[in-house]
């Protein structure tokens, strides 16, 4: 839990500190005279981080295989909690929504 906070505090100040970074080469190149860095390379280097963060956030993100999970829900206004239970993958089932299970009618006609 405490690495997954520290990455996340890491993630949200990436953006504070390349800014920072970006005045930093400013000022110094203006003291130089010589031209301020490119916006372009700057929107890169963001667009870089954040899917490099995507992908780490992706690869730390818990998962088990052989498990499915059913999302909570409410019913007669009672708030089922989510839960995992082991299913069986079929490939040639993927993409297509399993069929509700349904009580049987009262009506025995």
């Amino acid at each position: 839990m405490a690495g997954r906070l520290l990455l996340e505090l890491v993630i949200f100040s990436l953006p504070f500190l390349v800014f920072g970074l970006f005045l930093l080469a400013t000022q110094s190149a203006e003291e130089a005279g010589k031209r301020k860095w490119p916006i372009q390379l700057l929107f890169l280097i963001g667009i870089g981080l954040a899917t490099a963060a995507w992908f780490v956030m992706i690869a730390l993100e818990p998962r088990d295989r052989g498990t499915c999970i059913e999302p909570e829900r409410v019913e007669n206004g009672v708030v089922i909690p989510a839960r995992t239970y082991p299913c069986e993958h079929n490939p040639a089932d993927v993409g297509v929504p399993r069929p509700r299970e349904t009580a049987p009618a009262d009506d025995p006609a």
